[in-house]
């Protein structure tokens, strides 16, 4: 994004992207003394501790480490090298933390090591794969809710939670044609305040299948099953009555823990058939703060587009990738022992570090991350190679969760290399240590 003005924003203030979950907040200031305006309080702390990570006084002794020794930044990339062309399988993960720039180098390095490489996102981890690839969704810009939507259905789905500035910035701000906009929670969560605007219809997550399924039969007029009635009846008729009354509907959900996605199933099924008589598109957010990275979509794009699958790629190949969901995602491989060796961009999920941990020296590690998602205590044998911060101090292209591409422009300078070239220069050394020709490569 291009950066303004202190003139144009208010006196002593810089625009910045925040990079703290997968809604990727664009309009947030930061001050002269480096207050940190709009942010929500996830956002805030992230920006604050870039910040802080990026001055002078807090820049560790070298750029890289060794089982938390310093290192000079050469050393480093050679002992990396030198480590992951002696592994017997390797795994590149943590994609979703980086720029669409620095993961098409990571998948460069995949491929000149012939790793496994997962982003992390739950349909790798489905024995049954991308549900969506096989159904089809009908989708749109958070912009097209904010604008257009006089009816948003909240599916078993609390963005306030996972995506906390979602509702302030494309539920609340009213309609572009004036219209009042009317709001419903079906699940166990009300989202907002009750007001006349907004309903909540309690359900319990496991009844969502058949929720969906008992509206969808409604809505196309067919017959529903008597099981299906009963406790689901009265909000099918009221789901169903507010939908016949909007001109454009706008259904929100989220990642489910759902082993086959059914449940994305049903909803996908559900939002083409309302399709079919009026204005209708899901907006399927992720898992927002818990997502493992800023920029989910952009690595399940970049993947899809290299690979043909968002993750669980058993070897980088882009001639020949195999995909093997709910075999070759990064728990299951690091679980199994399958993985001697990972690299990782960023800082994974909780489970995944844990399982990491579980390993102990059993897998060698090459972090590449900056000084923000240093780990404070990492296992042995790890080599951790520090870039400019992903938050305040890089450039790059991202893509927001519907798809929007967002493009990081620097708030503040840095003197340690961005994560794309720690990436390129650690691919030149395995490859020098394979001795074998270089080759480039595009998403």
């Amino acid at each position: 994004m291009k950066r303004e003005s202190p003139d144009a924003l208010g006196v002593d203030s810089q625009r910045c992207t925040c990079t703290g979950c997968p809604l990727l907040c664009d309009d947030i200031l930061i001050t002269a003394a480096d207050g940190v305006e709009q942010a929500c309080d996830h956002g805030s702390k992230t920006i604050h501790e870039a910040l802080a990570d990026e001055l002078p006084s807090a820049a560790p002794p070298a750029e890289a480490s060794a089982d938390d020794t310093p290192i000079d930044r050469e050393t480093a990339i050679e002992r990396a090298a030198e480590m992951l062309a002696s592994a017997r399988r390797v795994l590149v993960t943590g994609l979703a933390n980086a720029p669409l720039e620095a993961i098409t180098a990571a998948c460069d390095l995949a491929e000149s090591l012939g790793a496994a490489v997962d982003t992390g996102l739950p349909e790798s981890a489905r024995a049954a794969g991308p549900t969506i690839a096989r159904a089809g969704e009908v989708t749109a810009a958070f912009e097209e809710l904010r604008d257009r939507a006089d009816l948003v259905i909240f599916w078993c789905c609390n963005p306030t939670t996972s995506h906390p500035r979602f509702i302030e910035r494309f539920v609340t701000p009213p309609l572009a044609d004036g219209r009042p906009r009317q709001t419903i929670a079906i699940g166990p969560d009300g989202v907002m305040p009750d007001a006349s605007s907004h309903r909540h219809l309690p359900l319990s997550r496991d009844l969502a299948v058949e929720a969906a399924r008992l509206l969808h039969l409604r809505i196309a007029g067919r017959h529903a099953p008597d099981r299906l009635a009963g406790p689901l009846a009265s909000d099918s008729a009221t789901l169903h009555d507010a939908i016949r009354s909007a001109t454009c509907v706008a259904i929100v959900t989220s990642d489910a823990a759902d082993p086959v996605g059914l449940e994305a199933w049903s909803i996908v099924h559900l939002v083409r058939t309302i399709a079919h008589e009026r204005q209708a598109f899901q907006i399927p957010l992720g898992a927002g703060i818990a997502a493992g990275g800023a920029n989910a979509a952009g690595a399940a794009a970049a993947c899809t587009w290299r690979y043909g699958a968002a993750g669980g790629i058993a070897r980088a190949d882009r001639m020949g990738s195999l995909f093997l969901p709910g075999e070759s995602d990064a728990r299951r491989l690091i679980d199994r022992g399958e993985v001697d060796a990972v690299v990782i961009l960023g800082r994974l999920g909780g489970p995944l570090e844990q399982a990491i941990a579980d390993r102990g020296d059993a897998v060698l590690l090459v972090r590449i991350s900056d000084a923000a998602e240093m780990t404070r205590q990492p296992p042995g044998h790890t080599i951790h190679l520090r870039c400019a911060s992903l938050t305040t101090a890089t450039t790059g292209t991202m893509l927001r969760e519907d798809g929007r591409r967002v493009v990081l422009a620097p708030s503040r300078q840095s003197t340690l290399p961005h994560m794309r070239e720690r990436l390129v220069d650690l691919t030149g050394a395995v490859r020098q240590s394979h001795a074998v020709a270089a080759v480039g490569g595009r998403p």
